[in-house]
């Protein structure tokens, strides 16, 4: 999956994310939802616990994503797992995790 380069705070512009199972991407059509759960590699710290994300093309795995400013508070690698509820059919965190690596800003 894809690395974004970002600033810290940094809440604009979405991030478009392909959700993909073995480098294919994935059928959302029958997902109920999608969301992210974000930390910082290093220390570990989670930033994000489960904030919803929009499935923009169902069909091709896209989805989008808007950050908080409280999902990248300082410099670092973080990571994301990407978690589909499918209904009743159960949950799936998909195994390629997102990352952001986010550089300090100027103030």
């Amino acid at each position: 999956m894809a690395t974004f380069k970002i600033v810290e705070d940094n809440t604009a512009p979405n991030y478009t994310i392909t959700c993909t199972r073995d480098t294919s991407a994935i059928d959302l059509t029958s997902a109920s939802s999608v969301t992210l759960i974000i930390k910082n590699k290093a220390s570990g710290v989670i930033t994000q616990t489960g904030k919803a994300a929009t499935i923009s093309s169902p069909s091709t795995g896209v989805i989008t994503y808007t950050a908080a400013a409280s999902d990248f508070p300082s410099a670092g690698l973080y990571v994301g797992d990407i978690k589909v509820d499918w209904g009743s059919s159960g949950i799936e965190i998909l195994y390629n995790q997102v990352s952001w690596k986010v550089r300090s800003k100027i103030q």
